[in-house]
């Protein structure tokens, strides 16, 4: 090879490195300004966005949530989807994750563990026939992480008998009664507790909807079971309180430091009959019955609120006895269910009081169902991906 030849390859091979080592930089330099200006951002796609033949197929929707500045970045923009089987929260859960965001644009998913007992005086709570296994359930948080979903960890209290008994009706008339059921409540919802710390949820309830005993069980008991909880899960501790208990003031154990905000079910009524509410004057019933309750309520405990479940029935009297899983004589109406929402997030996104949301439910709640309906497609898809939020 001559010396002229030599030179020509030594300066190509040059150049080719230097091109090589520029692109890599580029990268780097690309990468590392993306991935730190993201940081407080929302990561994930997608979002449906509206067109004249309907909603666009996710595929094809361009992400907007990972360029979207929060006005609240903190905000729970969340929905619920339980589960009601030893295996759920498994492979179909799953699935259904990218879906929820890309109709909802949900940020936060709440998973429900069902628990019992046989009678409203009972000391003894049991894992419900119907609740998932600790095992399936970690795997479902574990996915939903993976997802880019900021979970929280909810447990429901059954009654078996009488039918129709809930949470609301455990009380005990001694002592000795009351500290046995904390102990049965606690070991029974432990490995539940144990799966959520080590597979990542960020938010705990510690219990839901307990309208008596959170009144009248030792604030001593209430106090230890926190105690418990805390020190297995390091995240976010809050007590779901049915929406009935906002009247009286606040039990003194929800002062505890360690609770960091108070959560309501919140179904309150806002109709007192049947008849459809035209959905223009929701938004000024929710603030004159809803939102002046919470807020009292907020300032009495001392404390934020998040809504850790509310919804509203595909009916016409959506408004009636919102509790209601279904309506006894109304047509389904899905503008009313939409319009219901609309008006709890006209209220709750503005209001620094209420630091999350959480709508009931995505499926598996029969006439609250919000999957494919306006209600998730435009009023809290609407809502999670504004810049409001």
């Amino acid at each position: 090879m001559g010396k002229g030849a030599l030179v020509k390859y030594m300066l190509l091979f040059l150049a080719l490195a230097l091109l090589l080592f520029s692109g890599w930089e580029g990268y780097l330099y690309i990468h590392d300004n993306f991935t730190s200006s993201a940081a407080s951002q929302v990561t994930k796609p997608v979002v449906v966005r509206s067109t004249a033949h309907g909603f666009e197929n996710e595929d094809r929707v361009v992400s907007r949530r990972s360029t979207v500045q929060y006005k609240r970045p903190d905000f729970e923009a969340g929905i619920v989807f339980p589960e009601w089987a030893p295996d759920g929260y498994g492979t179909k859960w799953q699935q259904q994750l990218p879906t929820i965001q890309a109709q909802t644009g949900a940020r936060w998913m709440e998973m429900t563990v069902l628990l019992s007992q046989a009678t409203p005086n009972s000391t003894q709570v049991r894992t419900n026939q119907s609740a998932p296994t600790p095992q399936a359930f970690a795997s479902g948080i574990k996915a939903a992480r993976e997802q880019g979903y900021h979970v929280f960890v909810v447990p429901l209290m059954g009654v078996d008998s009488p039918a129709d008994q809930w949470a609301g009706t455990i009380q005990f008339s001694n002592y000795q009664d009351e500290a046995q059921w904390f102990d049965s409540y606690w070991r029974t919802y432990q490995p539940y507790v144990e799966a959520a710390a080590q597979n990542g949820a960020d938010q705990l309830a510690i219990a839901t909807e307990m309208v008596i005993l959170q009144q009248s069980a030792p604030a001593t008991l209430w106090n230890t079971l926190i105690s418990r909880i805390h020190s297995v899960f390091p995240g976010t501790l809050t007590y779901d309180m049915d929406w009935s208990s906002l009247g009286p003031a606040p039990p003194s154990w929800m002062s505890n430091p360690l609770l960091a905000v108070i959560g309501i079910s919140e179904y309150i009524q806002l109709a007192n009959d049947r008849t459809r509410v035209d959905p223009r004057e929701i938004p000024g019933l929710w603030k004159t019955v809803v939102k002046t309750a919470l807020d009292n309520f907020s300032l009495q405990v001392g404390k934020s609120l998040i809504i850790s479940e509310i919804g509203y029935r595909n009916t016409a009297d959506a408004l009636y006895h919102p509790w209601a899983r279904y309506s006894t004589g109304s047509p389904p109406d899905s503008e009313e269910q939409a319009a219901a929402c609309d008006a709890a997030l006209i209220n709750v996104i503005p209001d620094k009081r209420i630091v999350g949301i959480f709508f009931w439910g995505w499926d598996g709640v029969e006439g609250f169902k919000l999957s494919g309906q306006p209600a998730a497609l435009a009023v809290l898809n609407k809502w999670y991906t504004s810049p409001q939020s």
